[in-house]
């Protein structure tokens, strides 16, 4: 008996094409219709925008972020890459109506993708201090401007509360070394976010240098700093011991994200190192404050 062959199945060359469009269309973030959302959609390229957007009660609006954002309130966004690398198609797809970005560079790419949907592109440089406080208002506004009519009250509010953290002087007198790395060993100099709260509540900073500079042994000595704080979770190492007397760690990423967090929790945070450079050198006689 004669074998009966296999049947061979031929797809038609535009069914192939159809089916990889498809595959294609897929792969795509699903576009999100514009009317189907009333009033402000943010997308945040920046964790410090994001969480200030969030202090000034525009969370809830907030669609697309980076994966470094971490406030509850923006959790459900979706994840649409950071200033480095971020993701255009996804941008276009969730129809923001302001895009929000942490550069002192254009990116003509982004203001096209926001022209094509009707949003807004605003981009802050934050280098000092004052560069965070003075992004509060005219956040605050873009906000009210989109409906979020309590955002320039929270502005109010986080700036008097700023005002009234920094207003009572620390009680450590000595120079203090604030490092921002221990391996290798770099420290938080003149004209960082850490100088200008140390300084702005009455302390003095033991390094001198602008930015963060990395240190020596030798450096330590010649400063010799009445306390050495460590901002993060690594712990001072051990070759600093004969350094200074006080020697303080705390966790506060607060103090290393400039944003209104900052602004209220990392003078509490500083406060926290204060209290406990006191401690240590009113329990050692003889070392100084």
């Amino acid at each position: 008996m004669d074998q009966v062959p296999a049947r061979t199945f031929i797809i038609h060359p535009i069914a192939c094409l159809l089916l990889l469009a498809c595959t294609a269309a897929c792969d795509r973030p699903a576009p999100v219709s514009p009317s189907a959302h009333a009033g402000a959609r943010i997308v945040s390229l920046s964790p410090a925008l994001t969480r200030t957007v969030t202090d000034l009660g525009g969370g809830a609006a907030i669609v697309g972020r980076t994966p470094w954002c971490e406030t509850p309130a923006a959790a459900d966004a979706r994840i649409v890459g950071s200033f480095e690398d971020r993701d255009l198609e996804a941008i276009a797809a969730l129809h923001p109506t302001l895009i929000l970005r942490q550069s002192s560079v254009a990116d003509p790419a982004l203001e096209t993708v926001a022209r094509s949907v009707g949003a807004e592109v605003h981009s802050w440089h934050f280098d000092r201090l004052s560069d965070v406080q003075a992004s509060l208002v005219p956040i605050a506004d873009l906000l009210a401007h989109a409906g979020i009519t309590t955002a320039p009250e929270a502005a109010a509010r986080i700036t008097a509360s700023h005002r009234d953290a920094v207003s009572a002087p620390v009680h450590t007198t000595g120079p203090v070394l604030f490092l921002f790395a221990v391996d290798p060993p770099m420290a938080f100099g003149t004209g960082t976010y850490v100088d200008d709260l140390w300084t702005a509540m009455g302390g003095t900073n033991a390094m001198r240098r602008p930015g963060y500079p990395a240190i020596t042994a030798e450096d330590v000595v010649r400063l010799a700093p009445a306390a050495i704080v460590s901002i993060g979770r690594s712990e001072i190492p051990a070759w600093m011991a004969d350094a200074s007397g006080a020697r303080v760690a705390i966790d506060a990423p607060d103090l290393l994200e400039p944003s209104a967090w900052m602004l209220v929790q990392g003078p509490a945070s500083l406060r926290r190192a204060d209290d406990a450079i006191v401690a240590l050198t009113d329990a050692q006689p003889g070392v100084s404050k």
